[in-house]
């Protein structure tokens, strides 16, 4: 059979595999330039320079077909039978009619149009010259806006519906072995300088470490999963923006997957590209069917961060309460403290342990700004829309949840929601007194932000409180007792009361300066803090009165001390000076029971 004859029958030798592929799963398409649209409309338009690949190859490339498969269906003698390429495989029992339907979803050429153009005759008679010449099209009304977001995107190389069908299949293979797996997400993201794909199997997240690639190709994976498998998706792919899209069970058939939700969008190192695509995998739960074979993928654990916990000046019991804390499976811690208070340190060294601790658990972060690269989490900037990206960050199938700061109703009311769905949430809150951190979200909203509702020891589960005081250079530092001038009456007096027999002479002073400490008198910073592991009797009395709950807290034993006791047993030690803990700490105050 010549040439001309294969091309009237709608075959033709395709360079690539060796193999006589059908163009289409209609009658002929001669692979080659989209026939441009009139004048007067084509400035209104944005489509792709080239017809669609041939139906054999875009199912050998899909994993459908084998190249032998496609040669007995273009055997001379099957084409003799007429029809279309896809009928004959459907026939054959080799392809299903939702593989067909896939393949030709792949070939189909996509058409962006100005919505106030797409009726005008001129675009219709173009429509119908495509339709005539067998071209398979999905047209897309966008706003005009959008259309040059489109156009741009093709100027910059990156066409808005992606037809890189190596990148495609590669995508697909991807959906395809982790259902084989029986996954429940997959975890696309892209880093500054590499992108890695992670699975959650049986509850767990793991690396596909075969598939780590470099940024481009992580971008480029993430496009072709949103534009180029997803059956439902925003008509303008924006790498900037988060997006939601599906892919539908029918496209992917044997793999007993109903549907995969997606969500996708721009994280922590944005500037640099950075960005996620988190697929929520969903399968029939009653429907017997066969997932289609897929490769075992070779998986280990996310690699863990280095190092040990460590926050400077948190005391052994405050270690010991802490490890309680990032072990907790749900709910919300809250830390206080102002501006300047080592908050963000802190939360950092946490979510860092629980990463050590629990390498296959995902953390996602909303920051503004992101202060500490977290490698093992993702990283949103909220861009001072807080509510906005916890709803989006609750899509991502996230175990930790870092929610910077809660400052109106609705913040606190998702914050406690995300808590009661299973997550466990780091936040904090500007309030001066840790036990009054509590009725500071009452007064957000007394009627949604009760105390009832909220003193639920399960619910609420910690809260702390922190802050910096400077230590003293050991080499410079000044006895009080040789400058007790340089202290106020009433300090002294309160020193004295925390004195063991009123001796103060392991009290020391902010000394003048020397070479040991560059002549600042002080050689680091260190946190002072008080935290409180929430219980039902705390919460019951916390409904009753806040003093009376925070005293029967301190006496209890295995409680924390005060802000204020933890900072004096440092004063007593001689590494801070007592005037740094009246003013960066808690006004000095007699020794008292509770206290």
């Amino acid at each position: 059979m010549g040439f001309a004859e294969k091309f009237r029958k709608g075959v033709v030798p395709d360079s690539e595999s060796g193999v006589l592929v059908a163009t289409e799963t209609r009658p002929a398409i001669e692979p080659g330039p989209l026939p441009a649209p009139p004048n007067g409309i084509l400035p209104h338009v944005v489509y792709p320079a080239a017809m669609a690949r041939p139906f054999g190859r875009v199912a050998i490339d899909l994993g459908f077909l084998t190249p032998e498969q496609v040669r007995a269906l273009l055997d001379p003698r099957e084409v003799a039978k007429g029809g279309r390429i896809g009928d004959r495989a459907i026939q054959a029992r080799m392809l299903t009619q939702d593989q067909v339907d896939a393949i030709v979803g792949v070939q189909t050429v996509v058409i962006h149009v100005d919505a106030r153009h797409a009726g005008n005759p001129k675009f219709l008679t173009w429509l119908e010259d495509l339709k005539r010449r067998h071209v398979v099209a999905e047209v897309r009304r966008v706003s005009a806006q959008d259309l040059e977001t489109v156009r741009e995107a093709e100027k910059a190389g990156g066409v808005a519906d992606d037809t890189d069908l190596v990148t495609l299949t590669k995508a697909r293979r991807i959906v395809v072995d982790a259902a084989a797996m029986g996954a429940s997400d997959i975890h696309v993201l892209v880093r500054e300088k590499h992108a890695e794909v992670q699975l959650r199997v049986k509850g767990d997240l793991m690396v596909a470490h075969k598939l780590n690639m470099r940024r481009d190709e992580g971008e480029a994976l993430v496009r072709s999963i949103y534009t180029g498998l997803a059956t439902i998706k925003e008509p303008v792919y924006n790498p900037l923006s988060f997006q939601d899209g599906q892919i539908s069970g029918e496209a992917l058939p044997g793999t007993n997957v109903s549907s995969v939700r997606l969500i996708r969008g721009p994280s922590y190192p944005e500037e640099a590209g950075g960005g996620f695509l988190v697929a929520r995998m969903q399968y029939h739960r009653h429907k017997k069917e066969i997932r289609a074979p897929g490769r075992s993928m070779e998986l280990s654990v996310p690699e863990r961060p280095e190092g040990e916990f460590g926050v400077a000046g948190f005391t052994p019991l405050q270690r010991e309460l802490s490890e309680y804390l990032v072990r907790i499976p749900m709910g919300v811690v809250l830390v206080t403290g102002p501006t300047g208070s080592g908050k963000t340190t802190t939360l950092h060294e946490y979510m860092e342990h629980q990463a050590r601790l629990f390498p296959h658990l995902r953390q996602v972060t909303i920051e503004e700004p992101v202060e500490y690269p977290k490698e093992w989490a993702v990283q949103l900037s909220a861009a001072k829309n807080f509510l906005d990206k916890l709803h989006k960050a609750l899509r991502m199938d996230p175990d930790i949840i870092l929610m910077g700061e809660i400052r109106k109703a609705e913040e606190a009311l998702a914050t406690l929601e995300a808590a009661m769905t299973g997550h466990l949430v780091w936040t904090t809150v500007h309030v001066t007194d840790l036990y009054r951190t509590i009725r500071r979200i009452e007064m957000m909203d007394h009627q949604r932000l009760s105390l009832p509702t909220l003193c639920d020891h399960e619910l609420i589960v910690g809260l702390m409180a922190q802050r910096i005081v400077q230590t003293l250079c050991v080499a410079c530092r000044v006895p009080l007792e040789d400058a007790p001038d340089s202290v106020p009456v009433f300090m002294m007096e309160r020193l004295r009361s925390w004195a063991k027999n009123g001796d103060l002479s392991p009290v020391f002073l902010r000394g003048p300066g020397c070479e040991c400490c560059g002549f600042q008198g002080i050689t680091d910073r260190q946190a002072v803090a008080e935290l409180v592991v929430t219980t039902e009797e705390f919460m019951s009395d916390y409904q009753r009165d806040v003093l009376l709950a925070r005293r029967n807290h301190r006496l209890k034993k295995g409680s924390d001390k005060s802000m204020l006791a933890n900072a004096m047993d440092l004063v007593f030690a001689g590494k801070v000076d007592p005037r740094d803990v009246h003013g960066k700490v808690h006004p000095l105050e007699y020794l008292e029971e509770g206290v």
